[in-house]
């Protein structure tokens, strides 16, 4: 619950934002009411500041290579794992195999975000896992950080770690 609160709260910023820059568009200084003047001016520099260095920033592809030796002929399977499932957004992963001679190699795993993610950035860090047969299960740890944003500004940085079983 307190997720899709603080993603209604990011929303309610933006929107503002938004009313702020059209009413400055069409009213001028008029849309700046006195009794908000000093918070309208505040949220209107940040969205603008926002909007400038969102540009220059560098997106991360959460993606880790976890084993480079590994025939580039064998067919190649896809697991999917849900690490959190919240009531606005979701936490996946995913774990690319190298099938060789019916064993699972983990090759490559990427993790992302799913769902109403206003306000949250992922950062997928690490994962530990090893071979498996089909006919077994193999076991997996996963760590990353959620960074909590309001209006772009990182305000919160929470350290999760997963850790379960590959089916």
């Amino acid at each position: 619950m307190i997720h899709l609160i603080w993603s209604v709260i990011n929303g309610i910023i933006v929107l503002y934002f938004l009313y702020l820059i059209v009413g400055f568009i069409a009213k001028g200084k008029r849309i700046f009411k006195p009794q908000f003047k000093v918070v309208s001016i505040f949220i209107m520099v940040i969205g603008i500041v926002q909007i400038i260095s969102a540009s220059n920033s560098e997106k991360g592809t959460n993606r880790i290579t976890i084993n480079d030796d590994y025939n580039k002929k064998n067919n190649s399977k896809i697991k999917k794992v849900i690490l959190e499932d919240n009531l606005t957004f979701d936490i996946n992963m995913h774990i690319k195999y190298s099938i060789d001679k019916n064993e699972f190699i983990p090759i490559e795993s990427n993790s992302f975000l799913t769902g109403f993610v206003n306000g949250y950035i992922w950062e997928f860090k690490s994962i530990q896992t090893n071979n498996y047969n089909p006919n077994e299960k193999a076991g997996y740890i996963a760590d990353g950080i959620l960074k909590w944003n309001l209006f772009g500004i990182k305000v919160y940085s929470e350290s999760k770690t997963f850790s379960g079983i590959i089916e």
